[in-house]
């Protein structure tokens, strides 16, 4: 006679038994997964995420409201993907010019009405930078190399006014520890690894060409394959994209004025102010904050100087620039009503008015007010005049003060 198996025995061997089976598998993934826990590149990468776990905080601690906490989660993303973009995956040795804003990726206090690219190199080998000026207002080139401190400093800086121009407004610009022996405009890099800004500042778009540039290394065989990553390398580039998202994240804290500072004013800062990692040389700002309810508007009056380019721009809390695609959130020289007595007056509420220079902050109650001076290092641009009023008197109120 066979022995019968009690159910309730074979339930708990069966039970028994895969218990086992799944401790050995998780004992193995354990296994499996520590074999790389000491890559310099997976501890870079656990560091962006204690990073961007402290950035959330802060920003949940910063915003004002549900929506700006919103934005600001989005935000976070927004400069992750930039930072990765054009620094992680810079590859000194294949460079390439990264779009750093775009039509929805708008950070770090970016400029409506203008392009920027940036390009990762080594100061081992030689660049070569050949391109056609176009006809914006501004081009500039911003040459950095990183400090301990986190920030970057400036080792070299051309713009239009610079650039050796052919006939056709070609040019060369050279990266390189030694000067070339061919023709054209030469900045001297040191012996790190360092960026390149590019900026373009544009008054009118629809008239403007836009600068064009391309990048070579010079030396290089061409068509040679470029050699596989490194541990070392990847690591390199994620703390580059680390060291970015910092940077750009955290602007609204150490960026003068911060969001916290007496609202509807302005002050003065240059490149001394803010550092040449976040300014060019030739930028003049007068930058504020603004805070304004539904029912409010402000009216903005500016004498405005004589310089090759200009502009106002709106924020939101987060120095992103509030949608330009399809609101009118920026003006630049090329784009304002002159009042009869001198002076450009805007005024910003949060929906369109019908003042000729209207500006609108899309619904945010609070944010950042740039203007964009490009002149001389000595130019002094005047300070604005900020004046709240009711938005439904807004217009007349601004045409009353400019003499119409």
């Amino acid at each position: 006679m066979r022995a019968q198996l009690d159910p309730i025995v074979f339930v708990s061997i069966v039970g028994l038994l895969f218990s086992n089976l799944a401790a050995s598998s998780a004992l193995a993934q354990e296994s499996r997964t520590e074999r790389f826990a000491d890559l310099d590149s997976a501890k870079a990468f656990d560091q962006v995420l204690g990073t961007l776990a402290e950035m959330k905080q802060m920003i949940l601690e910063d915003a004002d409201s549900e929506r700006e906490a919103a934005e600001g989660m989005r935000f976070l993303l927004r400069t992750l993907a930039m930072s990765q973009d054009v620094t992680g995956e810079g590859y000194p040795i294949a460079p390439h010019f990264a779009r750093m804003d775009n039509a929805r990726r708008k950070i770090g206090g970016d400029n409506p009405d203008a392009e920027y690219d940036n390009l990762v190199w080594d100061g081992r080998f030689t660049y070569k930078i050949t391109g056609n000026r176009g006809s914006v207002d501004h081009l500039s080139f911003t040459v950095l190399v990183q400090e301990a401190n986190g920030r970057q400093r400036s080792v070299g800086y051309v713009n239009e006014r610079d650039l050796e121009l052919d006939a056709n407004g070609g040019f060369t610009l050279w990266l390189a520890p030694e000067k070339p022996k061919g023709p054209g405009n030469w900045i001297q890099t040191e012996p790190r690894f360092g960026t390149m800004l590019v900026r373009q500042y544009i008054g009118d778009r629809a008239q403007e060409k836009l600068a064009t540039y391309s990048i070579e290394v010079v030396g290089l065989p061409e068509g040679a394959p470029l050699p596989p990553s490194t541990d070392a390398a990847v690591a390199g580039g994620i703390r580059g994209t680390l060291m970015a998202m910092n940077g750009i994240g955290r602007l609204h804290r150490y960026v003068s004025p911060s969001i916290d500072t007496t609202p509807n004013e302005f002050a003065l800062r240059n490149s001394d102010d803010f550092g040449a990692d976040i300014s060019s040389s030739d930028n003049l700002y007068v930058i504020g904050t603004y805070r304004i309810e539904k029912s409010e508007a402000l009216i903005v009056e500016v004498e405005p100087l004589d310089v090759r380019f200009w502009n106002l721009a709106i924020e939101n809390p987060w120095h992103e620039s509030v949608d330009y695609a399809v609101r009118q959130t920026s003006r630049t020289h090329d784009d304002v009503t002159l009042d009869p007595d001198g002076k450009v007056r805007f005024v910003i509420a949060h929906a369109p008015t019908d003042h000729p220079n209207h500006l609108e902050t899309a619904g945010h109650r609070r944010g950042f007010m740039t203007f964009r001076w490009v002149g001389e290092r000595d130019t002094k641009p005047p300070l604005p005049t900020v004046t709240k009023v009711p938005v439904e008197q807004a217009v007349a109120i601004a045409r009353k003060l400019g003499g119409h």
